[in-house]
């Protein structure tokens, strides 16, 4: 089969009709106000939030298409555990001339360590084009929040035998308290962890991951843990992690491969 690397795409097209009926009931609500100034004002920040072990904040960018004059909108905030985001601003403001605002989220510094807390920022309609096509454009944010003691670790190029890939300047992350490495959004996107054993071999704690990679018939291309030997190699000074996965798709599997590290 023929790969095609195709991004996945967030645009969804929606129509909806509103129906009426006649009635002698003088009873009226407006409905909610539009967005007649066609003014766009969007999230543009990153859902997956790493905060260090003495961190307890982290910022939420929020851009707008039309900079003319200072613009003042409400925050939308909402999370099933109040108690830990303890600080958070009920609006935010762009200066005239200004194309990004910034807001400061605060949390409780007493936070579990490694658990995921959720959370979700939405824009009212009246600021924004709510049924954008472009994935950059979205007025909803779903936060993933975690307290974590993952930090740089070695730096060097990861390679993708599978999508023919090479990113230089990639960083592999190392938690003490986990005793644990990740390496985040290489090759299709993938974000997975490992644990290294006194021999050198390396085993992957994901079972399987899904690539950003669309096959055109078979859909998402997933990254699946191996029996095959993974493991670091030391060879003329140079450190190399090697990593095998097998592809699969809906139909089958495309066999596996190695994605590997070469440390700097």
């Amino acid at each position: 089969m023929k790969i095609n690397k195709i991004f996945l795409m967030a645009g969804v097209a929606m129509m909806s009709f509103l129906a009426t009926s006649c009635s002698n009931d003088d009873d009226y609500a407006p409905g909610a106000p539009t967005n007649s100034q066609g003014l766009n004002v969007y999230l543009d920040t990153e859902e997956n939030v790493a905060l260090p072990l003495d961190g307890n904040s982290f910022d939420v960018r929020f851009v707008r298409n039309n900079t003319s004059g200072e613009l003042t909108i409400p925050v939308n905030f909402s999370t099933p555990t109040p108690e830990i985001f303890t600080s958070v601003p009920s609006s935010v403001t762009f200066p005239s001339g200004a194309e990004e605002a910034i807001i400061t989220i605060t949390c409780n510094p007493d936070m579990e360590v490694f658990h995921t807390y959720r959370a979700t920022i939405t824009i009212d309609e009246q600021y924004t084009t709510q049924y954008a096509d472009d994935e950059t454009s979205c007025p909803k944010a779903e936060l993933n929040v975690v307290k974590e003691d993952f930090k740089p670790f070695k730096t060097g190029t990861y390679y993708s035998q599978f999508f023919e890939t090479e990113e230089p300047g990639t960083v592999l992350l190392y938690s003490e308290m986990k005793n644990m490495y990740r390496f985040q959004h290489v090759a299709a996107d993938q974000t997975y962890t490992f644990v290294v054993d006194d021999e050198n071999n390396i085993h992957v704690n994901e079972a399987k991951i899904e690539t950003a990679y669309v096959h055109p018939t078979y859909g998402v291309i997933t990254a699946n843990r191996t029996n095959e030997p993974s493991l670091i190699e030391v060879e003329d000074g140079v450190t190399t992690y090697y990593i095998n996965f097998e592809y699969t798709v809906s139909a089958g599997s495309f066999g596996t491969a190695y994605d590997y590290f070469v440390v700097d």
